[in-house]
């Protein structure tokens, strides 16, 4: 019989424990701007600098569209730094394997 209050205890205790991190975890979440330091803003101001962060964002966005647009996207093209040949790695190199595919069949392997 006790052990049937114990188990409601600990489900009260574990309920009312997830409901205070949930609270704690939103408030941690919540964005922290100040607006102003001093003083206080009417409604008007306040929409103002809302509105004057929304334009902001925009142009900022419409910026970051036109700069990878326009240029057209431009591509490095890499070089194998061996042969100085475009289009490949040392570890896709065709050459390379081949010639380390003839060198092993040149070689003679001793077993002692």
């Amino acid at each position: 019989m006790v052990v049937i209050h114990e188990v409601a205890l600990l489900r009260a205790e574990v309920s009312a424990l997830r409901k205070a991190n949930k609270g704690l975890s939103k408030r941690r979440r919540a964005k922290k701007t100040h607006i102003q330091l001093r003083g206080s803003l009417t409604i008007q101001d306040t929409r103002d600098l809302l509105n004057s962060k929304a334009v902001g964002k925009q142009l900022a966005q419409e910026e970051r569209q036109n700069r990878n647009g326009a240029g057209g996207s431009r591509t490095k093209i890499q070089y194998y730094s061996v042969y100085g040949k475009p289009g490949h790695n040392a570890r896709t190199c065709k050459e390379a394997a081949e010639s380390s595919d003839s060198s092993i069949s040149n070689s003679v392997i001793t077993i002692s």
